[in-house]
């Protein structure tokens, strides 16, 4: 950025309200994430450019007079967290303060974008206000103000609604901003009464969710991308974004083909290309629940998204069958889409230990505001002309979780954008581009087809071929295994004086893992459930193992590499699956 003239301005605020609260939900968990992602957490930050007409020749008293009036409307804004001292976190709504504003005065408005990044390219910490403003000047007339926010404090669509806030009072004529500052033009709750009216609820609704968080974390894989690890490109986590008018119409187009709604089909699109990459026939991830339900919600600044887990049959299904899927799993995901983020986890945890493994959560989906109907013929009715689908490589994240693959979805004015980040220690930039592509295609067929099946709709797909599965993997369970590692794992968590894993025939047609050891002492053998507990122990960072389904705790056994007859031979100590009995579901939270 060129150097300019900066100065420091304040916008003082006084409200009438302030307190102490819990956190919501959604501000727990984003909280649970960055202290998962610490010191890394940068990216988590929210921004926003609000660029100013020439001709409104807007002065700097008119900016922090907006400034001053959205901070007391919206109490998120004047809120700083205390971390309490068992850890947890209450949020204290101030009522009086004073926010910095930074004023740079700039020869021309394309150095804000300069300026909003300097603003973002630092973690909040609890010490400050949860937003950073800049104000760019040209020649005495404010031509942009940018905003940066915490996510603790807003989430994506708040953001949308301070800026529309701030363009609504910008362009408002002096008596109207008396009004508008006087009392908010539209309802809203405030983080503490949304905190508040959640813990109110509670009982059976509580129970359903947990039901259906077990039943789709039943189906989570250990690692879903049975691929070598291959030396990462830099930024680790590239963002590749994919822009396609073609697209757009394809999805509303397909939509109306197979009777049911643009998110759906999008969703089944999505999950046929993760199923072809990851060769799985079931598709598992997080979906983003935007929780704004309500128009005093949808008015409001607050964090409210959460994201539920969602699991998918792909197989050898029609698409159509994959899209109608798709819309009721989503739709079962919303109805428990804002629930304790804690509870989840405590699920999430009791769920890995039955099944054996460290479940992979790092695929994501976020689908950001489609239009219903009328938009979608609309769109359906626009011209035929191939239009030219544009890439970009928009930056990236150096630190992130291994194994990432986060997508993000718009569509603006009848162009499909989808942003794809994912992990370059398992796929090159190339090939991210190319699985964008794909899913144009998949949209394209699924549009022009009645029934398409999942290879119909990948056939001859580029970003597929040479995708290569690592050696020495079998499928257990849905999840990717070496048996070989889960005999490494075996004898590091345990040290035996010898071990042995053997794959034997399961009664569901899965095969099952089988571990035979001689502990390293005789007179004080563990039991199954000690050996599985610490096993479970040593499982995280580790890709393609399983906690095996059965122990047996011999006394003695073979001095080198043997058969299971030979095993069989030597007396038993203790056998046994060592895992807990999975708990019942609802039969509302059924196979989807």
């Amino acid at each position: 950025m060129e150097r300019h003239e900066t100065e420091l301005v304040l916008v003082e605020f006084s409200a009438g309200t302030s307190g102490v609260a819990d956190l919501t939900w959604g501000q727990e968990q984003v909280c649970l994430w960055m202290e998962n992602s610490a010191p890394h957490i940068e990216h988590m930050n929210l921004d926003v450019l609000i660029e100013c007409e020439t001709g409104a020749r807007t002065t700097l008293d008119d900016v922090r007079e907006a400034l001053r009036v959205v901070i007391e409307r919206h109490e998120s804004l004047r809120t700083r967290l205390n971390v309490e001292k068992d850890g947890g976190y209450r949020q204290f709504v101030c009522a009086s303060g004073r926010v910095p504003v930074q004023v740079h005065h700039c020869a021309a408005f394309e150095a804000s974008e300069a300026v909003l990044e300097e603003l973002r390219r630092l973690p909040f910490t609890v010490f400050e206000w949860p937003l950073r403003v800049a104000v760019v000047t040209v020649s005495g007339i404010v031509s942009g103000v940018a905003l940066c926010l915490s996510h603790v404090a807003t989430d994506g669509w708040g953001i949308e609604v301070i800026a529309g806030d701030i363009r609504e009072l910008l362009a408002a004529a002096p008596e109207e901003r008396d009004v508008l500052s006087a009392r908010p033009p539209r309802p809203l709750v405030q983080p503490r009464e949304h905190a508040a009216a959640q813990r109110r609820a509670g009982g059976r609704s509580e129970a359903r969710a947990e039901a259906f968080w077990t039943a789709q974390l039943s189906r989570f894989p250990n690692d879903r991308f049975p691929f070598p690890l291959r030396t990462p490109e830099s930024p680790r986590f590239p963002k590749i974004t994919m822009r396609s008018r073609t697209a757009a119409r394809a999805l509303a187009e397909a939509a109306s083909r197979h009777g049911t709604t643009v998110n759906a089909v999008l969703t089944g699109a999505l999950a046929v290309l993760i199923s072809a990459i990851s060769e799985l026939e079931d598709v598992t991830f997080r979906l983003f629940c935007a929780n704004r339900t309500s128009v005093e919600s949808r008015n409001s600044v607050g964090t409210f998204f959460q994201t539920i887990p969602v699991a998918l049959t792909v197989a050898d299904l029609p698409f159509r069958d994959i899209a109608h899927a798709a819309w009721q799993a989503s739709l079962r995901a919303y109805r428990v889409g804002e629930r304790d983020p804690r509870r989840l986890d405590r699920v999430t945890e009791s769920v890995a230990s039955v099944r054996g493994v460290d479940l992979d959560l790092e695929c994501f989906l976020n689908i950001h505001g489609y239009g219903g109907q009328e938009e979608s013929e609309t769109l359906t009715a626009q011209g035929t002309a191939h239009e030219l689908t544009a890439f970009d490589d928009d930056g990236g994240i150096e630190e992130w979780e291994p194994g990432k693959f986060y997508v993000d979805v718009w569509r603006v004015s009848g162009c499909l954008e989808v942003t794809l980040s994912a992990d370059t220690a398992l796929f090159s930039r190339d090939r991210l581009t190319g699985f964008l592509t794909c899913l144009e295609d998949i949209l394209l067929r699924a549009a022009a087809g009645d029934a398409p099946r999942p290879k119909d709709l990948v056939r001859d797909a580029e970003a597929l071929a040479g995708l290569r599965r690592r050696e020495g993997l079998v499928l257990v369970d849905g999840c990717w295994v070496d048996p070989a590692e889960v005999q490494a794992l075996l004898t590091q968590a345990l040290s035996p004086r010898s071990a042995q894993v053997f794959l034997e025939p399961g009664a569901t047609g899965s095969p099952r893992l089988t571990a035979y050891l001689v502990p390293a002492h005789a007179q004080r053998p563990p039991g199954p459930p000690e050996v599985h507990r610490l096993l479970l122990a040593a499982l995280r960072g580790r890709r393609f193992v399983m906690a095996p389904h059965r122990y047996v705790v011999c006394a003695a056994g073979p001095d080198g590499p043997a058969t299971q007859e030979e095993w069989r031979r030597y007396d038993v100590l203790a056998e046994g699956p060592g895992r807990e009995s999975p708990a019942r579901h609802d039969p509302d939270t059924t196979r989807t």
